[in-house]
Formats: structure tokens, sequence, C-alpha cells
């Protein structure tokens, strides 16, 4: 069990209004605490919940696939297993009559010692993300499928819109059977206009009138006065200018009760003189796909919102939850000192909690954009002193050697941003190596100045490298340890550095090291 202090309201009082599931099950998969979200999402109250043995079976619960998700592939079964943070995964379960989707996490909480004594999962309900999804590939494979036939219905009417028609009556039968068998062959719609911008000819126009009533009719006899201005400018630009034009139009038919979409091609149409006779159109239905697109933004702006928001109440929570925080360890202190054994254990889950918050605490605020740029002129040689001093007991306590090469550079930047953004590369250098050490240095590079944090650590797999600056996410390397974060530390990297418009590159050799860099303007000798 946790220690009551870290279990308490002081946990209700800061997950109660997260927008987030958050679930802590015991090390026999016990739940013992749930905040009102996860009762939301898994259609239970908290009492419910409480008490209960997690099972996969209860919940009916499946991979994105289909396939019945087992119960030692849950994350909470492997971050207790394996002491590592597990995830993130895709699971469906059931909720009532319906079938809901949901993104976990799972965190061990554990002691100096490394044994797991419980696990925290988060979730977050994304069924509506997962059906669009789904929307969207269906879409594509019908959209695929009308891009095939276009394809196909323009190579077939490229003698038709790439010279002079013909108008002999012979010849002009001739090309209309043969227009008319290669629109059969297609999906399109065609028409032709004269002059004065009156249909003299259609085929499937799908505008909720019949082909041969729209002959001699204008756009302002089919379409709504705006979709006929909108139209009419198109055509009477092509005939002034000789220019085709191709563009994605919306248009409202007076016969039909929804807009429709096109993606409309016009160009001239000339008689045997070569002289204009009017307009010939092609145009394909796209409306299914851009109905699709406008789904997939809203549900892309509703999940944006529902992040901002988190971000904003995470950013706004920092002061409020570091005097309880303080007061926690105060706490604890007082009983380590009555009860050392039970007291210096819970001093130290108390102590992995506060660092863990602030790690995310310090991301919410940068995601949230709390943080105000000042810049200044920085000396390199000093500020890196000060970043090495503050990991330089941990390295030598590891027996590391970390070395940091005298410079003369400045730069111009933020200078408690860049301090915070190299302190985490250089303390994620000197966690991750056992052996030999860890030099970081600056330089000019065409124009530049690159600083490196170079290590003889465990070294990144290449196929874990695009992954590395999300948060929450570790390596899967046997040395790293639970209680050491929750992976946050080059998420804060990657944000610091989008805020001060600066780049971030790794190199490395699994097993042998890694070199991580920024590139600065160049200021001036100090």
């Amino acid at each position: 069990m946790l220690p009551s202090p870290v279990s308490a309201d002081f946990h209700q009082t800061l997950l109660a209004t997260m927008a987030e599931g958050v679930v802590v099950q015991d090390a026999g998969r016990r739940i013992i605490f749930a905040n009102a979200a996860a009762s939301a999402i898994l259609g239970q109250s908290s009492e419910e919940l409480v008490g209960r043995i997690c099972c996969v079976e209860d919940w009916d619960a499946t991979h994105l696939d289909g396939t019945r998700l087992g119960g030692a592939d849950h994350p909470a079964a492997v971050a207790l297993m394996t002491r590592r943070s597990a995830g993130p995964l895709v699971m469906g379960i059931r909720r009532g009559s319906e079938r809901v989707w949901l993104r976990l996490r799972a965190q061990p909480i554990a002691l100096e010692s490394g044994s797991a004594v419980a696990v925290l999962v988060t979730f977050t309900e994304i069924s509506d993300l997962i059906d669009s999804k789904v929307r969207l590939r269906e879409a594509m494979g019908r959209l695929e499928q009308a891009h095939a036939a276009k394809q196909s219905l323009t190579e077939r009417l490229a003698e038709f819109l790439g010279r002079q028609l013909d108008v002999s009556l012979e010849t002009l039968a001739e090309s209309e059977q043969r227009f008319r068998l290669a629109m059969e062959l297609g999906t399109s719609v065609a028409y032709t206009l004269d002059l004065d911008l009156r249909y003299t000819w259609a085929h499937s126009c799908q505008v909720g009138f019949g082909d041969a009533e729209l002959i001699g009719k204008t756009e302002y006899d089919i379409f709504h006065r705006d979709t006929a201005d909108m139209l009419c400018a198109i055509y009477r630009g092509v005939i002034e200018t000789g220019i085709s034009v191709r563009r994605d139009v919306q248009v409202q038919s007076l016969a039909m009760s929804r807009p429709q979409y096109f993606d409309l091609i016009a160009r001239r149409l000339y008689d045997a003189r070569g002289e204009t006779v009017g307009l010939i159109c092609a145009a394909i239905d796209i409306t299914e796909r851009k109905q699709t697109e406008l789904e997939l933004r809203l549900a892309k702006e509703t999940a944006e919102k529902a992040s901002a928001s988190k971000s904003r109440f995470l950013a706004a929570a920092s002061h409020d939850l570091s005097q309880p925080m303080q007061a926690l360890q105060m706490y604890c202190a007082i009983l380590a000192e009555r009860q050392p054994e039970p007291g210096v254990k819970a001093k130290q889950c108390a102590n992995q909690l506060s660092r863990q918050l602030k790690a995310l605490l310090s991301v919410s605020r940068l995601d949230a954009g709390g943080m105000t740029v000042t810049r200044s002129r920085i000396a390199l040689g000093d500020l890196l002193d000060q970043v090495a001093a503050a990991s330089r007991p941990t390295a030598e306590a590891k027996g590391l050697r970390l070395r940091v090469v005298k410079t003369a550079l400045a730069c111009e930047s933020d200078a408690t941003l860049l301090e915070r953004l190299l302190g985490n590369l250089v303390s994620n250098a000197v966690r991750y190596t056992e052996r030999g050490g860890v030099a970081v240095g600056c330089r000019r590079r065409r124009g530049r100045i690159r600083i490196e944090v170079w290590d003889s650590g465990i070294g990144i797999a290449e196929e874990n490298l695009p992954y590395i600056f999300e948060e929450l996410y570790q390596l899967n390397n046997p040395t790293r340890r639970a209680d050491e974060g929750l992976g946050l530390g080059l998420a804060i990297v990657d944000r610091i550095a989008r805020i001060l418009g600066i780049a971030v590159s790794v190199r490395s050799v699994f097993g042998r090291g890694s070199v991580f860099a920024i590139d600065l303007p160049c200021s001036y000798d100090v």
C-alpha cells in the first residue's frame, strides 16, 4: 500500500479536475484510487471501481485490430513486471452497450530498492478520433477509385479538350458519340456553354435536373444567385483570357437541399475556324471528400482545445501544488526522525513524487505558452560551467568524468531557458552513462555556435530516435530504472528549443553513446 499522506486527500485534490482518467492500482492489480474523469470514461462510480481487481476480461478488452487483449499485455501489468513505464497502448473496452477506445500509459511507483508497490495508469477516450480515422480510410478508398476513374477519363478526353472541334454535322455526330462513350466509362460531369453562358449540351450533371432540362438554361436558372455569380465569373475569365481554369467549387442547386462540392475544369470551346464559340467543362463530385475533411478538422480542433485546456490547468496549478508538496516532504522528514525505516521509505516516495510533479508541471507550463523569452548576451563559458556544476556530484558518485571545454564564445538568447535546456541534456547524459564520462563544449560552425553534449552511455537504437522527444517516452534498456523519472527530460528540451527557435539534433550508436547538439546565433567573443 502507498503511504497514507500520498494516497489520501492530496491526490484527490490534485487529480479531481483533470480531463484524463487516472487510476492507481496496488501490486495485486487492485484499484485503490480513481478520479472523477476515470469514473466518467469507464461508466462506473469511484465506489464501484475502488477495491475491484482489474481484469481485462471484465471489460471485454481488445486491440485496435479487434483481437483479444491478454491481461499480461495491459500497460499496468507490464509496468509492474518490468518496473518501467509502459504504453502508450490503444485499447477498446465495453461500456454498457457501446465499445469505446482508450489511449493508456502506465508508470510504476517504486521505492529506492526498485520494488514496485503500485502503478499509476492514465488514459484518455479517443473514440471520436478512431471513428474519424475509419471514416477517413473509407473515404480515401472511394477517393482513390474516383481518382483512377478521373485519370482514365482524362486520357479519353485529351483529344477533345486539346484540339479544335470540327463543327461539321458528320464529324460533330461522331465526336459526340465518342465523347458520350468516354463519359459513360467515367464518373464525371460534363457540359458545354455558348458565349451567353447557356447550356448547349450536358451529361450526368448531378445537380437535381435532368440533362435535357438544362439545355438553354443559364446558371441562374439552376443555382442560387451567389453560386451562379461565382460560376459565371469563372466562365467569363476563361473566355476573356483563354486560360483554362481548374479549382474546387461549392455550389447550391435550386433543386438540392444541401451544398455540393466539385473539382471543376473549364476551357474555351473552338469551332472549325478556330473561333471561340463557348466553353467546355468537366467536373467530379468531391462532396463526400470535403465532408470527411471537415469532420477531421473539427475533431482535430476539439482534441487541440482539450489538450490546451489540460495544459492551462496544470500550468496554473503549479503554485497551488508547491505548498502541499513541501508540507508532505516536511511531514515525511519528521516521520523519518521518529520511525526511521518507514519514515525513510515514505520520504523517498514523497521526493520521487515531487520530482515527477515538477517535470509534469514544467511540460504543462511550456505547452500553455506561459514562458516569456528575455534575450540577452550570454557568456557561454560561464553558462556551461554552471550547467556542469549541477550534475557534477552525481557524475562523481558514479565514477564518471564530467568535462567542460573552455570557450570565449557568446550568444544572444534567454539565459534561464538555455541553462535549463542544457541542464536537461547533461543530466540525461550522466544518468544513462555507467562507464567513461560526459563532455560538453561549443564551437563555431557556418556562422553559428554549436553546443554539443557527448556521452559514452547506453546509446539509442536507430528505430527509437524519432520518438525520444515525446513526453513519457522511455527507452527499453535494462539499465534504466522506473524511479529515475517519467521520461520528460527530452520532452522539456524539445519544447524549450521551439520557444527559443533553435534546432536540436542527435547522433547515437546503440551501446556506445550519444551526441546531442543545438545551434545558436553567434554573438561575439567575450
